[in-house]
């Protein structure tokens, strides 16, 4: 008994059998996280926690996880900018790494009279030991200064009081 088979089916049977076999991910990315950035300033944690939810929302951050009990905060991943992370390379930085994602996550905590705040950065990338410039954690340290500055402010020979 012999059985006939259409060209047509065999093609069809061949490209099915081709397109599930290449669907399945060969690399899966890693997870590295950085040093953190830390800043001290002299308000209240509650406060500063408010500042940095504003600061990560005014940078166009989306918030993820916000715990107010323990005063953190976690983004979503976001893809990586031409200068937001690099590759160390022969000791030399190369930025622009492609297919790279990183989130940040905020960490308020009571410091003597004022508060400590932290920024990691977590980059996931299946490129091994990206790190980060530091760029988007100091952006967001400083609108946290701007949102925690006194209404009125007083500017004396010594700088801002």
């Amino acid at each position: 008994m012999r059985v006939l088979i259409k060209p047509g089916v065999c093609l069809a049977l061949l490209s099915l059998l081709a397109v599930w076999g290449c669907s399945k991910p060969a690399l899966y990315g890693t997870t590295m996280e950085n040093q953190p950035v830390v800043k001290y300033l002299n308000v209240p944690p509650q406060e500063a926690f408010r500042a940095a939810k504003e600061a990560l929302l005014f940078r166009g951050y989306s918030i993820k996880q916000e715990d107010t009990a323990n005063l953190t905060l976690e983004t979503y991943w976001q893809p990586t900018t031409a200068d937001s992370h690099y590759v160390e390379v022969f000791r030399r930085k190369d930025f622009g790494t492609v297919g790279a994602y990183f989130r940040l996550y905020v960490k308020v905590k009571p410091r003597h009279s004022g508060s400590s705040v932290s920024i990691t950065n977590v980059a996931k990338s299946f490129i091994s030991n990206v790190k980060t410039s530091e760029r988007e954690e100091t952006e967001v340290m400083d609108k946290i200064a701007d949102f925690t500055r006194q209404r009125d402010i007083q500017v004396t020979n010594i700088g801002l009081q």
